[in-house]
C-alpha cells in the first residue's frame, strides 16, 4: 500500500472561465491484499483512522477481485483477471467523498483494463469500463468515453470525456477533460501524485489530520465552486433520472 500526495486542478473553459487547484490524499491498495504490520492505522472492510471498504467499490459486494473479475469476464470472455489496484481517497474516520476512483484491473503483470466509479453529491455512482489500446503502452492509455452519468448541476449529461492517464510504480497522472454534445471543450481536469512507500504507522498518523482537513475541503471546494458558477450565470441543468445500467 502507498500513499498519494495529489493536486487536482479543474478548468472551466466555456462559457465562463474558472479554475481552481487542491490538495488531497490518495492511497494505492493492491488486491490480494497483503497485511502489514507498519501499517496498524489503516483498516480494510473494518473501522480504523485510514480505511478501505471494498464493498464502496465492488457495487455492494465484499470482494472487490472478485467482483471485478465477473463483470470484466462478462463485458469480454477473452480475460480473466487474479490482481487489480485501487486508486481512491480512503475513509478518515469512517468518512470519505470520493468524486472519482480508479481501478486498475491485471492479468499477472499484464494491464487489462481500467474501471473508473465516478460518484456524485446526490449519492448516486457509474461505473466506466475501458479495455486498453495495445497501440499504446499498457501503463498510457489515450481514450475517449461517452458521459452518461450526471455529475454537476452546471453540466449537461451528454458528451464526452477524453482520458489520458499515465500510471507508473512511483507516479500517477489522470487527464479527464469534457466535450459536449458539439464536441466543444469545456472542461480539463487533472490528477497526478508521487507514490510513497508508508514506512511505519507514525508516519500514517501524522498524516491523519491532514488527511480529514483535506477531504472536508474537497466538499466545501464542490459547494464553493458552484457557487461561484451560479454567480457568473452558468447555465443550470436539473439532475436527470439516472440510467438504470450503471455499468457501461
Amino acid at each position: 500500500m502507498k500513499l498519494i500526495k495529489a493536486l487536482v486542478f479543474h478548468k472551466r473553459i466555456w462559457p465562463k472561465a474558472n479554475s481552481f487547484r487542491y490538495s488531497c490524499n490518495y492511497i494505492s491498495i493492491k488486491f490480494p491484499f497483503k497485511a502489514n504490520e507498519k501499517t496498524k492505522f489503516f483498516g480494510l472492510n473494518k473501522f480504523n483512522i485510514f480505511s478501505v471498504y471494498e464493498k464502496d467499490y465492488a457495487y455492494g459486494s465484499n470482494d472487490l477481485l472478485e467482483w471485478c473479475a465477473k463483470v470484466i469476464k462478462e463485458k469480454n470472455s477473452d480475460y480473466k483477471i487474479n490482481n487489480i489496484e485501487l486508486i481512491t481517497m480512503p475513509r478518515v474516520l469512517g468518512y470519505a467523498f470520493n468524486p472519482v476512483s480508479f481501478i486498475f484491473c491485471n492479468e499477472n503483470k499484464n494491464h487489462i483494463c481500467t474501471i473508473l466509479k465516478v460518484n456524485n453529491t446526490f449519492s448516486e455512482n457509474h461505473y466506466y469500463i475501458k479495455f486498453v489500446d495495445h497501440e499504446f503502452h499498457k501503463s498510457e492509455q489515450n481514450y475517449y468515453i461517452e458521459k452518461l452519468f450526471h455529475v454537476s448541476p452546471f453540466l449537461p449529461r451528454e458528451g464526452y470525456y477524453k482520458i489520458k492517464f499515465d500510471n507508473q510504480l512511483e507516479y500517477i497522472r489522470f487527464d479527464i477533460d469534457y466535450f459536449d454534445s458539439d464536441e466543444k471543450n469545456i472542461l480539463v481536469t487533472s490528477i497526478n501524485g508521487e507514490k510513497l512507500e508508508i514506512n511505519n504507522s507514525l508516519w500514517v498518523l501524522s498524516n491523519f489530520f491532514k488527511s480529514s482537513f483535506l477531504i472536508f475541503r474537497v466538499i466545501l471546494l464542490i459547494h464553493f465552486q458552484a457557487i461561484r458558477l451560479f454567480f457568473k450565470k452558468v447555465k443550470f441543468y436539473k439532475k436527470p433520472k439516472q440510467r438504470v445500467d450503471r455499468i457501461t
